[in-house]
């Protein structure tokens, strides 16, 4: 099937883009070093992901250059390292990460870097962690709540590490944007509770969406595509169709990065009408998802269209 293909990782491509990294690594760091930061430049930070270099953005305001090695509308799930995420890595001072296997393509690249003056930020780490299918899920920030209560902190008391002549502003930025984090986080609770509490039932593409329904109560009824790169065999897609049957599931959600194929083809067997392949999780997408508020904002709204 096409949708599974197209996460497919690919051995011999890997190892051939790997190859290409090392030797580009390896070339830049014989060159010139990266000077010694002064407290008032600014701070160079690289994040895996498009949804945390919008976070670290917003806090970090015009005291920090932040890029992502992941682009926008790619998950890191699927991605395939580049010659261009040496430089990027080369010139870090600080490499901003997920952890608990989401970004685990970052360690080879480091590694092969050897940048070793770079400071690392895992903002999974601490977090208490749901296990779905014996596997601990990382996508904590799609509960705004953990995203104020564990990623603001890090990110503000980290930068404020490295620039601790502004670390006032970071502490400044963070409180207003744990703010709007709140503002955004009631919003969407409040348009939760316009959906009837018997269609608030969630059938995604992939696993991203157990500690977003925990918070907002969603049931989630399974995933089309269970281990990324790993097309579901027919008796599986078939015993998914019968729970989807047997909750009388509203709509079947998929991710704007993936081929919507298979999450029409589940929608019909089923007998769903609603299929909504729109939505951003691991990476943020155009406007209005182009930013990290933005992103949970437009999700939201998708979801409780099709389920309302």
């Amino acid at each position: 099937m096409a949708a599974a293909r197209s996460v497919l990782r690919l051995d011999i491509s890997r190892g051939l883009v790997a190859g290409a990294l090392i030797a580009l690594i390896t070339a830049g760091a014989c060159g010139t070093p990266v000077a010694d930061p002064g407290s008032g430049s600014t701070l160079r930070v690289v994040a895996t992901t498009t949804v945390f270099a919008d976070i670290v953005r917003q806090i970090g305001g015009k005291h920090v250059t932040v890029d992502s090695i992941v682009p926008s509308g790619v998950g890191p799930e699927d991605y395939e390292p580049r010659p261009a995420d040496a430089r990027r890595l080369a010139d870090a001072e600080l490499i901003v990460s997920n952890g608990v296997g989401l970004d685990d393509f970052l360690g080879k690249i480091v590694d092969a870097a050897g940048n070793s003056s770079a400071e690392r930020l895992v903002l999974g780490d601490g977090i208490p962690t749901v296990t779905v299918d014996g596997e601990v899920n990382p996508h904590f920030w799609l509960d705004p709540t953990l995203v104020e209560r564990y990623y603001l902190p890090a990110i503000r008391d980290r930068l404020a590490k490295l620039r601790p002549a502004v670390g006032s502003d970071f502490t400044a930025a963070s409180e207003a944007y744990a703010d709007q984090v709140r503002h955004l986080d009631a919003a969407n609770v409040a348009k939760v509770a316009t959906i009837p509490p018997d269609r608030r039932k969630l059938v995604t593409f992939h696993d991203a969406y157990p500690y977003f329904a925990a918070h907002y109560g969603f049931e989630l009824i399974g995933v089309i595509l269970e281990n990324p790169g790993q097309e579901p065999s027919a008796a599986e897609l078939a015993a998914l169709v019968r729970k989807v049957k047997a909750a009388n599931v509203p709509a079947v959600f998929s991710e704007a990065q993936f081929d919507p194929k298979l999450a029409h083809t589940l929608a019909d067997e089923a007998g769903v009408t609603r299929v909504v392949t729109t939505l951003y999780n691991d990476a943020l997408g155009p406007p209005p998802a182009d930013t990290y508020i933005g992103l949970m904002t437009f999700d939201m709204d998708e979801i409780v269209k099709a389920l309302r």
